[in-house]
């Protein structure tokens, strides 16, 4: 049997920093959901839409970074919950608005502040040139890893089910590229 060579030091590195913070992110996502019955993505939709009311989901999909769609399912489910109301907008009666509901302002003075906040603030404390590269170095790790063509949903929101053997035949197109 053949002996493993080491893996580059960069290797060990990058690994534990996602380590680190798939594994911040899981505990505070159950945390949530444990002690608020929310998810994470709707406890950073939720504070959001608090920060500025009278959003619509076009709007809300910006400020969260994410689809139209992913949005429009969590404000539904804020919305079941009563958390959130939709209302028709004072200004253009053709379109609709979020606020807030005062059942989702108690919710959120006991919440504590969402994960993905603590991630966007952190990233903005790094230079724009480390921002940038950052971003680069792992939109290409997704590529080289055959992970380029999974849908982005927000955090720890549950993604409709999908074949795997499609996720597996999708990475081993994308190494094929890579090895020839």
């Amino acid at each position: 049997m053949p002996k493993k060579t080491a893996k580059p030091p960069d290797v060990a590195r990058a690994l534990n920093a996602l380590r680190k913070m798939v594994r911040g992110l899981r505990s505070a996502a159950e945390a949530v959901e444990r002690d608020f019955r929310i998810s994470a993505a709707q406890l950073f939709v939720l504070s959001e839409l608090a920060q500025v009311p009278d959003q619509s989901v076009k709007d809300l999909a910006a400020v969260t970074m994410t689809t139209h769609s992913t949005v429009s399912q969590v404000v539904g489910q804020l919305i079941s919950k009563g958390l959130v109301a939709r209302t028709v907008d004072a200004l253009d009666g053709r379109r609709s608005v979020l606020r807030v509901t005062r059942q989702g302002t108690t919710l959120l003075k006991k919440a504590p502040r969402a994960i993905q906040e603590d991630l966007v603030d952190g990233f903005a404390t790094l230079r724009p040139a480390e921002r940038r590269g950052l971003a680069n170095g792992l939109e290409k790790w997704l590529i080289a890893s055959g992970l380029s063509s999974v849908r982005s949903t927000m955090l720890f929101e549950k993604p409709p089910l999908t074949n795997d053997k499609s996720r597996a035949n999708a990475r081993k197109s994308q190494r094929s590229r890579f090895s020839g």
